[in-house]
């Protein structure tokens, strides 16, 4: 076991291949269209490849505990939206996407929630991997199916955090569980700072776009 710190060796590594693939990302969009279908479903099978594999990981390294080690931390919400979009047409959803997927995504790479094993384990490169799917899933949205976020956005934002950190609240106080309430770990103050980031994210949008509050989907 090992105790990985912000800016550590296995941390800088981290950045420097997430910054890599935010380099090359809006390229990999280019000329989907044509294939969209396909590529939805193959980025929904990868999110789901990829939880499994970290829940399989986690057990084969004997250290499964299901009060911490269940799949339903922010950024898995997150990548459950993310399906319900892509698979189930939940387009409304997209409002949400779009602002969790870079906090979530960008947030835990750099504060970077601390791996009890061993740099390079499996589990290093699940845990980019997943954020690789959120950044390059928001950007394949936007560059190839042209989803925009619309008024109702920061209230669709309010009603999915009252939700999902509700649900963690309850699942916490009843089953003793030890689930943070948001990436940064800071508990319910995690939860004010974690909505006003969120929604901090659509502003340049609504600043920059007058035709967002006549777009309805």
């Amino acid at each position: 076991m090992t105790n990985t710190f912000l800016f550590s060796r296995e941390h800088l590594i981290i950045l420097f291949i997430f910054a890599i693939f935010m380099y090359f990302c809006n390229r990999l969009t280019k000329n989907l269209l044509p294939y969209s279908y396909i590529i939805e479903k193959i980025i929904c099978w990868l999110i789901i490849l990829e939880i499994v594999f970290e829940q399989v990981s986690i057990i084969s390294m004997g250290n499964y505990n299901t009060s911490s080690s269940l799949p339903i931390g922010i950024s898995r919400f997150c990548a459950y939206i993310c399906i319900a979009i892509l698979f189930f047409k939940q387009y409304h959803l997209f409002n949400v996407f779009f602002s969790w997927s870079l906090v979530c995504s960008i947030g835990e790479i750099i504060l970077f929630k601390e791996i009890p094993y061993r740099f390079p384990n499996i589990l290093y490169f699940l845990f980019i991997f997943s954020k690789v799917l959120l950044i390059y899933a928001n950007v394949y949205m936007i560059e190839v199916r042209k989803f925009k976020i619309n008024k109702y956005a920061i209230r669709d934002n309010l009603i999915a955090c009252i939700l999902y950190f509700s649900f963690i609240l309850l699942l916490n106080i009843i089953t003793s569980a030890n689930y943070s309430y948001s990436f940064s770990e800071l508990n319910l103050t995690g939860i004010l700072v974690f909505f006003l980031i969120t929604t901090a994210v659509y502003i340049p949008i609504f600043i920059s776009d007058k035709e967002i509050f006549k777009f309805k989907r």
